[in-house]
Parts: C-alpha cells; sequence; structure tokens
C-alpha cells in the first residue's frame, strides 16, 4: 500500500511538473504590451531544409537597421520566444529602430554544440549555421539590414546556440549573449571553434536547476541526455582566453529593483583586444530565466528570478557598447 502510494505521489509531482514545463513554453501568462509595429513571417531554405522565422519591424525602423536575433529554448518556437521574453525586445525596438529576429528551431530544438543530445536537431545534424547565414543575407537585402550591427541572444537551448554561433561565426555577429546556459565541457563539444575572439555576455542564475551555475549535469525533468557543462566562470574564461582578457574583472552590483533582498545582479566586466568584452551577468539567488521584471509563477519555480532588470535594455546596451568598440579598434587600426 505504502508503495503505491508513494508511486502515485511521484506520478502526481511528475504531471505536474509537465503542466508547469508546458506553459513555461507557451508562456501565454502575460499580457502584450501595444505595440505600433509589424510582424513579417517568412519561410526559406538553408541546408537543404525550409526553415521559417519571424521578424519584427518597427513603425519607425531604421534606414539601416540593426538586427537582434531572439532564439527560443527547448521546445519552443519564435512565437513563444516573443511572449516568453513579454515583448519585451519588441517594446525597445519601437523606441529604437531595430529588427527583432524570432526564428523556429529544427522541431523545436537548435543543433547547438552538445554531442550527446537527444532532440531532432542534433542527431539530424541540422546546418543551423546556414539558416543563419541565410537569415541575415535575406533581411540585409529586404530590409537594408546593416549587416555590421548583428546580435543574438538565446536562453537554454537557445543560449547554446548563440555559443555555436560565437564559436562557428563571431565575424558574422557583433556581438552575442547565452542566459541560462553554460559551454559544454570539452568531451561533450562537437563545435568546429573558430578560435576568433567575439563580444560576449553570460546571463545564469546560480540557483538554476537545469544549466548548474558552478557546471556538471544538465537535467531537464529527468532527460540528462544534454551531458555536462562547464562552470559559468569556465565559460567565461574560454571567451576571455581568445580576446586576451586578463586579470580580475570590473565589477558592480546592479542598482536593486525589485525590493527582494534574496536576489541581486553582479556584473563582471573584461575588455580585451580590439574592443571585444566579455561580460558576466550573476543572477544571485536567480534560476533558469530571462531577467525580467514582470514575474511569473513559473519563473519563482525555476529556481526563482531576480526582477531588478529587464532583458532587453540591458542587453540592447551591451550589444550597442560592443558594437562602439569595436567599430572604434577597427579605426585606430594601422
Amino acid at each position: 500500500m505504502r508503495i503505491a502510494l508513494r508511486a502515485l505521489a511521484v506520478l502526481l509531482v511528475l504531471v505536474a511538473v509537465a503542466v508547469l514545463w508546458v506553459w513555461y513554453r507557451s508562456s501565454r501568462d502575460f499580457a502584450r504590451p501595444p505595440l505600433a509595429g509589424t510582424l513579417q513571417h517568412v519561410t526559406v531554405e538553408a541546408g537543404g531544409l525550409s526553415r521559417t522565422l519571424a521578424y519584427y519591424v518597427p513603425a519607425s525602423v531604421s534606414p539601416r537597421p540593426a538586427l537582434v536575433f531572439a532564439l527560443h529554448g527547448s521546445g519552443g518556437s519564435g512565437e513563444g520566444m516573443r511572449r516568453y521574453s513579454h515583448y519585451q525586445f519588441d517594446v525597445l525596438a519601437d523606441r529604437e529602430g531595430f529588427v527583432v529576429v524570432y526564428p523556429d528551431g529544427w522541431k523545436g530544438h537548435w543543433n547547438d554544440c552538445r554531442r550527446s543530445a537527444d532532440y531532432a536537431a542534433n542527431t539530424e545534424n541540422v546546418d543551423d549555421p546556414a539558416f543563419f547565414r541565410t537569415m541575415i543575407d535575406y533581411l540585409v537585402e529586404h530590409l537594408h539590414a546593416d549587416g555590421g550591427r548583428v546580435f543574438a541572444f538565446g536562453v537554454s537551448n537557445g543560449g547554446h546556440m548563440a555559443y555555436r554561433l560565437a564559436l562557428e561565426m563571431p565575424r558574422s555577429f557583433a556581438a552575442l549573449a547565452a542566459v541560462a546556459a553554460n559551454l559544454p565541457v570539452a568531451g561533450n563539444l562537437d563545435c568546429a571553434a573558430s578560435g576568433q575572439p567575439v563580444s560576449i555576455a553570460v546571463v545564469n542564475g546560480t540557483e538554476d536547476p537545469i544549466n548548474p551555475y558552478n557546471g556538471g549535469l544538465v537535467n531537464i525533468m529527468g532527460n540528462t541526455s544534454r551531458g555536462y557543462v562547464r562552470s559559468t566562470a569556465e565559460t567565461a574564461a574560454y571567451w576571455r582566453g581568445l580576446a586576451g582578457a586578463d586579470g580580475p574583472p570590473v565589477t558592480t552590483y546592479l542598482p536593486e529593483g525589485d525590493g527582494d533582498p534574496r536576489t541581486r545582479i553582479r556584473l563582471e566586466r573584461w575588455r580585451g583586444r580590439a574592443g571585444v568584452e566579455v561580460r558576466v551577468y550573476t543572477l544571485e539567488g536567480s534560476g533558469h530565466v530571462l531577467p525580467a521584471r514582470a514575474s511569473s509563477l513559473v519563473n519563482r519555480l525555476l529556481g526563482g528570478s531576480a526582477r531588478d532588470i529587464d532583458a532587453a535594455p540591458e542587453l540592447w546596451a551591451f550589444f550597442s557598447t560592443a558594437a562602439r568598440a569595436r567599430d572604434g579598434a577597427h579605426a585606430d587600426a594601422p
């Protein structure tokens, strides 16, 4: 009898977790704010496959707009990423004039650098770099986008895809950011690293139950096929090594914004060669989340949420700073 009750309790917990995970993926618990621009949907051919994306064009789009790619997590979609990010990148695009791109992973996932992952994008070895090259070319041609101001960030599986772009296509991006993701350990890394530096921000929570802040096995509801990842410090050290960013960081704590003393955000910055910058945002007391002032029950269940900042203006400020530093370094080069 006791065994049966325990089995029932475990089953109920698993069902509850599954329901919450679906809710997390759909992220329908936040109302869409007023937006002045339009969302366009496109299908392109890349890597022998038909791939889909949406992109948000603000009403006052810049003549040569920057591109910001927003990459969803496991089992997600471009539209789901808009909801999950609380549309904050669209709202900011309305002010700043850049274009936000929401591509769809292959069957809900990105073929990132984790050799052991069991989802189709990895097992079918989908050519996601070709997809990104095609998207950039398409948007430069059709929107007259600025090919020198292309940025990307992603959450979880999307963060791992941002690492692949940084490893294999660093010259295609002015800066990137990975949220709730650490680089795979060497034995689980199957990307062809270019060895070239790129400006990058790592945004991780100390209480993340999926992507361990201090490294270890990635575990999503019992699925451990994604294997082991490095710690946040080791991940940053890799990028700092490429940029020649030695020495201690410039460390600051961002202003308290959520009234919760249990959470705060520590920012560490290193500046390397050719204007390359590496940042680490440590979300103390926070979990597997994209920082946002708007809270949700799901975020709290995924390790808590440091609601001191919105990711959109923080990452856009980093992207803009990195692009200016790179352009300045190029201008000063002999």
